[in-house]
């Protein structure tokens, strides 16, 4: 492996993740909204959310730099970053705007998006869908809590 060029990529993956998730992190307080809203049973608390998601964009950028080491970025990682992107403004919509159902159907959208993203990396890139499917069963199960937020609310 060629050690700038994995630093490069490394590099553009940070890059990428921060564009989206900076937005995420600086408009959006999880803490009072969250914890004020009925909440299923399985839901998890605030903080545990936070860690999740620190996770799942831990895994985009080893996903992101590993697509474009390759040479195999494009047309997967701009999926990718659109569902970043999306992510974002779910953020914004449910703790800011406080639109339950939008998000909801922001959310199922997402889900399909990451689902349809592992199906392209199954064909391209194997060893990067064993980091995706942390992202899908993370997307999977907060969409079945925002399911359950919107009808309890």
């Amino acid at each position: 492996m060629n050690k700038v060029k994995w630093l490069w990529c490394m590099t553009i993956g940070v890059g990428v993740v921060l564009l989206y998730a900076a937005p995420s992190a600086y408009f959006v307080d999880t803490g009072e909204y969250y914890q004020s809203l009925t909440l299923p049973d399985f839901a998890l608390s605030a903080g545990w959310i936070t860690l999740g998601w620190s996770v799942i964009y831990l895994a985009d950028i080893a996903i992101i730099s590993r697509l474009i080491y390759a040479k195999k970025g494009a047309y997967v990682v701009a999926p990718i970053a659109v569902c970043g992107f999306l992510n974002a403004v779910w953020c914004i919509l449910f703790f800011v705007v406080r639109a339950l159902e939008i998000s909801f159907f922001l959310s199922v959208f997402m889900t399909a998006l990451v689902l349809t993203i592992g199906v392209f990396l199954l064909k391209e890139e194997r060893f990067s869908l064993i980091f995706w499917q942390l992202k899908f069963v993370w997307y999977s199960y907060s969409c079945v809590v925002m399911y359950f937020i919107c009808a309890l609310n």
